[in-house]
């Protein structure tokens, strides 16, 4: 057999391998994929490629006609585009805007879809101000145009990477002028378990009920089954039907899902299972609950305060809530569900200072904290475990995704609607929370350790060694591309794929 040809890709802003595969079976080969850099600091991307960025629900286009005299109605605005680097110095950093693709208005009236490209300039020696232009073509149904618009203020109103501006319409007529609220955050998919299963309209039946216990993901699919994730815990008697659910969540490096369990269990091979245990897909007890609260010298001492949230940080810290309170002797003060704590043992955030912003009525009140994420920059989304009303009687359900900064991510049913529940629930809740995002820390490059195509199904088999958190096999017939996505994003480290048959392919992976 001839030896196959392999190749690795060095261009900047790729980062994984390519391998090229014959069409004849290989019994197998190591690859190294060479991954790009991605930066930690603010305001930086590097060159190691764009960032995807999704408008979050406070995004609003406008369609103003001011000799009119006609009521201004905002329109909400959906959709993605690239935030990729130009050129930095000490004072700023210059991106552009690319693969703008926004849609506006509602099924009743009138339907917009924008598209183009822009430029986005931040930074300054005394106080931060931006610099926000767009060229975009705007259809509204019934005609499209060229738009150039640019924003009004210069004043950067949110944490980085949460990009904000209002750009207006600078080659307007007299009757049409638009304005676009731009709010986003650098988002490919926002993964997610609830608090009450729900039955998915989005499949024929007979419809397999989702469970508290799935991972899912905001672009419509389940991740992973509970029973996927639960497997490999032993547990006994195994759940009949297989209905778990999650009471917290994350995904750490080499793809291993961590979460805690609503309720106590037992575990044939690891023994009695707590509900503030964290606990691994991978069939092991990552951290008991006294470990993660040994820091804060709980009295009296008690053996489970539970685990309701969870992220695990790259330096091995980890940010959790829990579900009863205590009395922290090292700290002097009582330790609260709602709190934001580290296994360092310090409060990283209070539930006051979480909930601040939006002023809720009674602000004594705990209402706990069910899912987090914090950013490099420190703000905080999360979910309580208890809704609660602002001052002017707006509701906040424990299934929204809030931010520390005062603003709504997104509702509960905006996050569930992509799977069409056919339950007349106003919220199902939100445990857990995972971020599939661009910023996310570089990682060492991911190596290929198995790569073998079967003589006689055509599936090529390809196995991997990696620290990123999440992947996704990417393959195209020529190396220089363009390559397309053979898998979802996926927790996983290896794949079966089927390429067409009769010519070569090349493979590239992608980790988060």
């Amino acid at each position: 057999m001839k030896p196959r040809h392999l190749s690795i890709d060095h261009r900047p802003g790729i980062t994984p391998g390519i391998l090229q595969v014959g069409v004849c079976a290989f019994a197998w080969l190591l690859l190294v994929a060479m991954a790009g850099n991605q930066a930690t600091a603010a305001q930086k991307t590097t060159s190691a490629g764009p960032w995807r960025y999704e408008l979050l629900p406070d995004s609003r286009l406008i369609d103003d006609c001011p000799p009119c005299g006609r009521p201004t109605i905002p329109q909400p605005l959906r959709g993605t585009f690239d935030l990729r680097l130009l050129d930095e110095n000490p004072l700023f950093s210059t991106y552009a805007l690319e693969n703008i693709s926004f849609t506006a208005g509602h099924i009743a009236s009138r339907s917009y879809k924008i598209s183009g490209s822009g430029t986005y300039t931040v930074g300054g020696e005394v106080a931060l101000v931006q610099d926000l232009s767009l060229a975009v073509h705007i259809d509204d149904g019934s005609a499209g145009r060229l738009c150039f618009l640019t924003n009004g203020s210069p004043q950067v109103g949110r944490l980085w990477p949460i990009l904000q501006a209002t750009v207006i319409q600078t080659n307007g007529t007299f009757t049409q002028v638009y304005h676009l609220d731009i709010f986003a955050a650098p988002l490919r998919e926002l993964w997610f378990s609830t608090a009450h299963g729900m039955t998915p309209g989005i499949w024929d039946p007979p419809n397999r009920r989702i469970s508290g216990g799935d991972l899912l993901s905001s672009a419509g699919r389940v991740v992973k089954q509970d029973r996927e994730l639960s497997c490999l815990l032993n547990l006994i008697p195994s759940p009949d039907p297989s209905e778990l659910t999650l009471d917290a969540l994350d995904v750490i490096p080499g793809g291993e899902i961590v979460f805690s369990l609503r309720e106590d269990k037992v575990s044939g091979s690891l023994g009695p299972l707590q509900h503030g245990d964290l606990l691994s897909s991978q069939g092991r007890i990552v951290k008991r609950n006294r470990e993660l609260t040994a820091a804060f010298s709980q009295m009296p001492p008690a053996p489970d305060a539970g685990l309701d949230a969870v992220q695990v940080m790259a330096d091995g810290e980890v940010y959790f809530s829990i579900q009863k309170d205590f009395f922290s002797e090292a700290l002097g003060r009582r330790v609260r569900n709602g709190d934001v704590l580290s296994s360092r043992g310090v409060v990283v955030k209070s539930q006051e200072e979480l909930l601040s912003r939006f002023r809720p009525r009674d602000p004594k009140l705990d209402h706990g904290l069910d899912a987090l994420h914090v950013w490099p920059s420190g703000e905080v989304w999360f979910s309580v475990e208890s809704g609660f009303q602002g001052p002017h009687f707006e509701n906040y359900g424990h299934g929204d995704l809030l931010s520390d900064q005062g603003y709504v991510v997104a509702r509960n049913l905006d996050l569930v609607g992509p799977f069409q529940p056919l339950e007349d629930l106003a919220d199902f809740g939100l445990d857990g929370l995972f971020l599939v995002t661009d910023m996310a820390m570089s990682q060492p490059p991911p190596r290929f350790t198995r790569i073998r195509k079967s003589a006689d199904t055509g599936i090529v088999e390809l196995r991997w060694e990696a620290k990123g958190r999440v992947f996704q096999l990417m393959r195209a017939s020529d190396p220089a591309g363009p390559y397309q996505p053979v898998t979802e994003i996926l927790p996983d480290l290896f794949v079966g794929d089927t390429p067409p048959a009769g010519q070569h392919h090349f493979y590239q992976l992608r980790q988060w």
